[in-house]
């Protein structure tokens, strides 16, 4: 009886502690402002990719599309999302688009 009493509380400390810990989870792309403005039209998709590296989302539909994306939750709860878009037209880059970027002082921390 004692030995099932103290697995029990055992494994319900176990498992507490584990829902204390919360992690962050990152996924895509995280594109500078630095890295951003060595982009420009005119380029061709190799030097895209040498500057942003793959795109996380490439449409079979729509070749001439990346879409570079960055989700991260922080432990807080706070979520940073921003993504950006490059077209090709004919191998090389024909428009560049970036989210809108969220106000400093709204920004997660």
């Amino acid at each position: 009886m004692i030995k099932h009493l103290i697995s029990l509380t055992l494994a319900s400390v176990l498992l507490n502690g584990c829902s204390l810990y919360k992690m962050e989870i990152q996924q895509g792309n995280k594109i500078t402002a630095e890295e951003l403005a060595m982009v420009h039209p005119g380029m061709g998709s190799e030097q895209v990719q040498a500057i942003l590296g793959t795109p996380l989302l490439v449409d079979d539909f729509h070749k001439n599309r990346w879409d570079y994306v960055f989700y991260l939750k922080r432990p807080s709860g706070a979520i940073e999302r921003n993504g950006v878009t490059v077209f090709f037209q004919n191998g090389v880059v024909r428009e560049i688009r970036q989210d809108p970027q969220p106000e400093a002082a709204n920004a997660p921390k």
